[in-house]
C-alpha cells in the first residue's frame, strides 16, 4: 500500500520583523526579513535622510546613542526608532 501525502507543502514560512521609526513626526511602519539589519537599511526603507540620527526608542525615550550607518542592529518586532536631525541624539 502506498503512503502519500497529498498536498505537503515544503514551503519555509518567511519571517518578518515589524519595527517603527519615527521621521519628521510621524511613525513609518515597515518590514524586515531578517536581523541585524544596518542604520542605512532603516532609514532608507523608513524614507529618512542618510545624513539624520538614528537611534532606538525604549519606553518612548532614546537609549543607545546614534547608530551608524554601517553599525548592524539586532532588531525584533514591535521594535521603535525615531530618527533626528545630525546631532540631536548624542
Amino acid at each position: 500500500m502506498e503512503t502519500h501525502q497529498a498536498g505537503a507543502a515544503t514551503a519555509v514560512a518567511k519571517h518578518v520583523v515589524n519595527i517603527v521609526v519615527e521621521v519628521d513626526g510621524k511613525n513609518k511602519h515597515i518590514q524586515f526579513d531578517s536581523s541585524p539589519v544596518s542604520g542605512r537599511a532603516i532609514r532608507e526603507r523608513a524614507g529618512a535622510p542618510l545624513s539624520d540620527d538614528l537611534t532606538r526608542l525604549v519606553h518612548g525615550k532614546p537609549s543607545g546613542g546614534n547608530i551608524g550607518l554601517d553599525e548592524l542592529v539586532e532588531i525584533k518586532n514591535g521594535d521603535h526608532f525615531i530618527a533626528l536631525p545630525t546631532g540631536t541624539v548624542s
